[in-house]
């Protein structure tokens, strides 16, 4: 994890997330839903006696216990004719589901325990239907995706909405490879293969500069002290009302709110506290302290919180199998006619729609001053600009280390001389100078995964 959001203000914005893609009544299936790739069912009864990999299909989750805040999820499931208890033992990648949902998961049993190592949900959550407070739908651009090759295998997709200024660290997780529910994107496509690295997965994550609704569970690293999206677990493009809605927010709130507290302004905020998991105990830094988690859920009864939960109030765990759809979804799968496309120079690239202009004002307010020399010859910000701001910010957020790859798309051309400015070197040179630059003063602040 190396960026986050200002917490309030990205999880205010949730809110309206919420409502745009709030649950509606869905009458139950006439069928089972076909199981997913690489599923072949096993009875929920003969899976509890196996001790190799079995998968079972569509089961309800009918109970969940959490005896620590992000330790193993204890929880129990029925098919109507069984039940098992199962465990998440790697439960940082995926962490556990809750009471209501209807699942499908792969696991061994071990000494008497039945572990999972993958578990997704069969609601058809591409399209929303998913209850509320359970994962949380976010509206956001993308603008840097950083597969940590060489690391934990995730796929960060940073986001950040020029106004208000704010941004979250989403992720995709090894477990969910080729899970991942959403459009097919042409040219791409994910396996579920957990060995290779996370760029060849780019499929499961949502594209930089088109706007998009994401799906994640809320989690607090405390290695980092920020709360983000972990793991992503659908993601779709907005819809035209939707996106008026997100612009509606912007232009009611339109000044940028950045943390300035770092080397450069940024819509996402620098670790505040840790643990020393991620980055030692740094001079400066303090101990995260508790977060509240919800400890125990049950269909019909309300949430069981643990921790300093003041001022947060319990909900009531529906079941989901109402919802359970054969899994085509019914959202968009192109995006909306005023959003630039993914192309060969990313958002920014010199075309971009409305959706992208909104984001793009935090780029400017972040990286604007280091490519302040790649104006047009009358001071105007055009696209060699944006290309520029696009670069910075793929330097600055790990997404390439090199000045040089990230400033590839900028014009090879000397510009002509603005009055009263020496600038020199075509607006590729004065990119790659730029990033130089940024590179050198960001080196003695930059947290990466590993």
């Amino acid at each position: 994890m190396i960026r986050t959001a200002l917490a309030g203000r990205a999880f205010c914005a949730v809110a309206v997330c919420s409502a745009l893609a709030a649950p509606s009544a869905v009458a139950a299936p006439d069928s089972v839903p076909a199981p997913p790739q690489g599923c072949t069912p096993t009875p929920l009864a003969a899976a509890a006696a196996s001790g190799s990999t079995v998968c079972v299909h569509r089961l309800l989750v009918t109970e969940t216990t959490n005896t620590e805040e992000q330790n193993h999820t204890t929880f129990t499931v029925t098919d109507h004719v069984s039940t098992l208890t199962a465990t998440v033992p790697n439960w940082w990648p995926s962490g556990g589901p809750v009471a209501g949902m209807v699942i499908t998961m792969w696991g061994h049993t071990e000494n008497g325990v039945f572990k999972v190592d993958r578990w997704i949900d069969l609601t058809d959550v591409s399209a929303g239907r998913v209850p509320e407070h359970r994962m949380v739908w976010i509206a956001t651009y993308v603008f840097l995706l950083d597969p940590q090759n060489g690391g934990d295998g995730d796929i960060h997709a940073q986001t950040a909405n020029g106004c208000p200024g704010a941004g979250v660290t989403t992720e995709t997780t090894p477990p969910l490879r080729g899970y991942v529910d959403h459009p097919a994107l042409p040219g791409l496509k994910s396996s579920t293969d957990r060995t290779d690295e996370p760029s060849n997965h780019m499929a499961d994550a949502p594209p930089a500069g088109v706007p998009v609704m994401i799906l994640g569970a809320t989690r607090y690293d405390y290695g980092f002290g920020w709360w983000e999206l972990h793991p992503i677990r659908a993601w779709r493009f907005l819809t035209s009302a939707e996106l008026k809605a997100l612009q509606a927010e912007c232009a009611a709130n339109p000044v940028p709110e950045l943390d300035r507290s770092g080397p450069a302004p940024v819509p996402f905020g620098f670790p505040p506290c840790t643990d020393g998991s991620e980055f030692g105990n740094a001079p400066g830094y303090v101990p995260c302290k508790p977060q509240c988690y919800v400890s125990h859920t049950a269909i019909g009864q309300l949430e069981q919180l643990s921790g300093p939960c003041t001022g947060i109030t319990p909900v009531l765990t529906p079941s989901q199998e109402p919802l359970s759809t054969t899994g085509a979804s019914s959202t968009p799968s192109h995006p909306p006619p005023s959003s630039g496309g993914r192309h060969e120079g990313g958002a920014g690239s010199g075309h971009p729609g409305a959706g992208e202009k909104q984001w793009g004002v935090t780029l400017t307010h972040v990286y604007g001053h280091d490519c302040r020399r790649l104006r047009d010859p009358h001071g105007r910000r055009g696209r060699a600009f944006r290309l520029c701001v696009l670069a910075m910010a793929r330097l600055a957020g790990g997404e390439t280390h090199s000045p040089r790859f990230a400033c590839r798309h900028e014009p090879r051309h000397r510009p002509a001389r603005r009055r009263g400015h020496r600038y020199r070197g075509s607006y590729y040179v004065r990119c790659v100078a730029a990033g130089r630059q940024l590179l050198h003063r960001l080196s003695h602040h930059r947290v990466s995964e590993d």
